[in-house]
């Protein structure tokens, strides 16, 4: 769960805390200025979510506090399409727990030979010379975790 968040120090630092603290309703600019100066002078640097949210509205005649010059793209409003993950389940746990059949069941419900190909990439399983058919890319997927198990014992051994 990580946060988009980013390290701002020197003159990003500077800004972002004037910015921060012009934003803040009771604030005056002589109070914002201070506090700026005090913030430079004691922190070095800082990790700080980007772009600098508005903590309230504005009233008439006020102006709009400025960003920092670099923010991070916001996030998206329409929830994304998981992307495939290729550790989503270990092909050796699940080879251990169902044996060759149990495996291939499993990644029978995996989508597309692209991502029968990517899983048995990540988790280091050798796929030797597949053809395209999916049928064909289980069982070699099948067959290389078991030569993966057997690698595993003889170096243990």
């Amino acid at each position: 769960m990580a946060k988009n968040t980013r390290p701002l120090s020197g003159q990003m630092k500077r800004k972002y805390f004037r910015d921060l603290f012009r934003a803040e309703a009771g604030v005056t600019a002589d109070a914002a200025e201070r506090l700026t100066d005090l913030c430079d002078r004691e922190l070095a640097e800082v990790r700080a979510r980007l772009p600098l949210v508005v903590r309230r509205p504005l009233k008439s005649g006020e102006s709009k506090p400025v960003a920092p010059a670099t923010p991070l793209p916001a996030a998206p409003t329409e929830p994304a399409v998981a992307a495939f993950d290729p550790h989503a389940f270990s092909l050796i746990v699940e080879w251990r727990k169902g044996g060759a059949i149990g495996l291939a069941d499993k990644l029978a419900t995996l989508g597309s030979a692209d991502q029968l190909r990517a899983m048995a990439q990540a988790q280091h399983v050798s796929l030797g010379d597949t053809a395209e058919d999916r049928t064909a890319l289980i069982a070699a997927i099948v067959a290389g975790t078991e030569r993966r198990v057997a690698h595993m014992k003889a170096a243990a051994s």
